[in-house]
């Protein structure tokens, strides 16, 4: 293009803050830029893109006419460069008048170099070439009168889009680039180009899908034409401004406190480890988005204290120590990984962890299998010598113990007769031990942790017993079964059924 050949005069003094030395360099893409964002509001509302503002001398003009609303933008453009540079705001905005003045005259001669022919990508390539100063410019003028009086976002990129055909020359599509990049920059444009905003998630993917195939998950990538022809498009021609604006839109997104998925701390996190795998599929892409900085910072919202409960659900030690490990080895920067490791040596350090270990309605040999899956995940999850085997130091003994437990944890299968009554309702048990019960099927709802009361009978050869109880429900299965850790409500039967399943036990005492 001839405006990136020629002597830039722009510089920028702050954070997308440029000063523009003449009225030929606002058409800069750094200076495109800042008049979109300082006129956003003003441009989505009339459905402009900054190059039109510029170009078609009717919008520049209208705009100058509407004296205050000019006033403020220029006064917000000229407060943003004053306190970038420290010097006086009157002198920006005397500045800034003259240059978008003089940018004017020099747009409407250029309107009257323009052909009365309707415009094609064979004409914008001929105007870019017609000067050596000025000749993007007046392509600008040329595509500007072409967008004009569109009424929608829809339209508009449908008009850029039409002028792409097979044998487009790169200055065509250099000019068409930077007209797609700004209609996505506009806040309205994107949920009508691509669809309503369902969850960022899926926004970061169809944009992402835009500039390449490999980032569209499914189909809903591609939901609408605009995505479908702007992909095909962007996957013959280099279009530079189009993968800034999509890398931008996908910052802001990443930046955002919007979830990606959910509100729910157990369904966002998976949720942000499949975006950030998405977006590093490419290291270099990963690396000019920033996305190691962007997911770390969107885990130490994610990963606190406060959700550690919402992301750690549960009871029992063994599971939560399981999901604790697996959340650690996933994590994304050092905050989040410092909270899980203080969760996870709690766990292990500061609980009755032999009492807590498991769900009680689980045998002995599954203890001992979910044991030696903790440990091996204990292995494999990225901890420092020193906190591995300070743990495996505490499991292992655990994992002895149980082994030497066995009988006393042993569930019994029931036979026929075996039931409980609940509510006035007989259940089959299927299999129980001196702490677990497990029942059902049974219909209804019950909860982890709700207290239950219930009548236990027992008859077989070896024991004919009934007796109250009462406990938690420790899970409740969609085949309609029920767990629940509990103790008998008389001593004298809490006896019997502790000789029952360990008849050694009143010799040893």
């Amino acid at each position: 293009m001839n405006v990136s050949s020629a002597p830039s005069g722009v510089t920028e003094v702050g954070s997308g803050i440029v000063l523009c030395q003449d009225a030929h360099s606002l058409s800069e893409r750094r200076a495109l830029s800042m008049i979109g964002r300082v006129c956003r509001d003003y441009l989505d509302e009339n459905i402009l893109t900054p190059i039109e503002l510029l170009h078609h001398s009717g919008h520049a003009r209208l705009l100058n006419g509407a004296e205050n609303l000019c006033a403020a933008l220029v006064q917000k453009a000229a407060v943003a460069q004053a306190q970038a540079t420290n010097t006086p705001m009157r002198d920006k905005v005397k500045k800034l008048y003259a240059i978008t003045t003089a940018a004017i005259t020099q747009v409407e001669a250029f309107e009257k170099r323009l052909p009365s022919t309707p415009l094609t990508h064979r004409l914008l390539t001929q105007l870019n070439g017609s000067d050596p100063l000025y000749g993007t410019r007046i392509a600008y003028c040329a595509l500007a009168h072409h967008l004009n009086m569109s009424k929608s976002w829809s339209e508009k990129a449908g008009r850029v889009l039409a002028l792409f055909d097979a044998a487009i020359e790169p200055a065509a599509v250099a000019v068409l680039d930077e007209a797609l990049s700004e209609i996505l920059q506009a806040k309205t444009a994107v949920p009508e180009l691509l669809g309503k905003f369902r969850d960022a998630r899926l926004r970061i993917i169809q944009l992402m899908a835009l500039l390449d195939g490999r980032y569209a998950a499914d189909d809903d990538a591609y939901a609408t034409d605009f995505a479908t022809r702007l992909h095909t498009i962007a996957a013959k021609h280099p279009m530079p401004a189009v993968r800034e604006s999509v890398i931008l839109l996908v910052r802001r997104l990443l930046l955002s406190s919007v979830p990606l998925l959910s509100e729910e701390p157990a369904e966002e996190f998976p949720a942000t480890r499949e975006v950030y795998a998405l977006l590093t599929k490419d290291r270099e892409f990963a690396i000019e988005l920033g996305a190691a900085d962007l997911f770390e910072k969107r885990m130490v919202r994610l990963v606190t204290a406060e959700k550690l409960s919402r992301l750690i659900p549960g009871h029992f030690s063994a599971p939560k120590l399981m999901q604790g490990l697996k959340l650690f080895e996933e994590s994304i920067g050092e905050g989040p990984k410092e909270i899980l490791l203080k969760y996870i040596a709690y766990l292990f350090e500061h609980r009755d962890l032999e009492k807590e270990f498991v769900d009680p309605a689980y045998s002995n040999e599954e203890k001992t299998e979910i044991a030696q899956e903790l440990r091996k995940k204990l292995i494999s999850a990225g901890l420092s010598d020193h906190r591995r085997e300070q743990f495996i130091g505490i499991l292992d003994p655990l994992i002895q113990r149980i082994g030497q437990d066995q009988r006393k944890a042993t569930r019994t299968q029931c036979g026929p007769e075996d039931h409980v009554v609940l509510e006035g309702n007989r259940i089959p048990l299927k299999n129980w031990s001196a702490i677990g019960l497990l029942f059902g099927p049974i219909t209804g709802t019950f909860l982890e942790g709700e207290l239950l009361k219930l009548t236990v009978k027992i008859k077989n050869p070896k024991l004919q017993i009934t007796f109250d109880a009462e406990g938690d429900v420790v899970r409740y299965s969609d085949d309609g079964l029920v767990a629940m850790k509990y103790r008998c409500l008389d001593a004298q039967t809490a006896k019997k059924v502790a000789l029952y399943f360990d008849p050694l036990a009143g010799a040893r005492a």
